[in-house]
């Protein structure tokens, strides 16, 4: 294909016009990029310090899971009956254990 001498006239004026254009439209879509970043690293860094919002408490109640709840309370039941067998053995041993209190200043 052959090129005019007219048409070369016309298409060096538009080539610099048209490579402004897409030189302008790259640049446009870097800025976008650029500000997108900034927003989300603000919103990174507002989110960090924010305060988490913590579900509604149950009355100040904790209710444990069925199974570890009744493991715990048997645990505990057995921890208490053998601290009350352990203590009976020491008052048996000593009655004047555990009576008096020396406070030393």
């Amino acid at each position: 294909m052959s090129v005019r001498s007219i048409d070369l006239q016309v298409l060096i004026p538009r080539a610099t016009e048209v490579s402004r254009v897409q030189q302008a439209s790259n640049h446009q879509a870097e800025l976008a990029q650029q500000q997108s970043a900034a927003q989300w690293q603000q919103l990174a860094a507002a989110r960090q310090q924010q305060v988490q919002h913590a579900p509604q408490s149950a009355g100040g109640k904790v209710e444990p899971d069925a199974k570890e709840g009744q493991g715990r309370r048997e645990g505990g039941k057995r921890d208490r009956r053998r601290e009350q067998a352990e203590a009976e053995a020491i008052e048996g041993a000593d009655p004047v254990r555990g009576h008096m209190i020396d406070i030393k200043t």
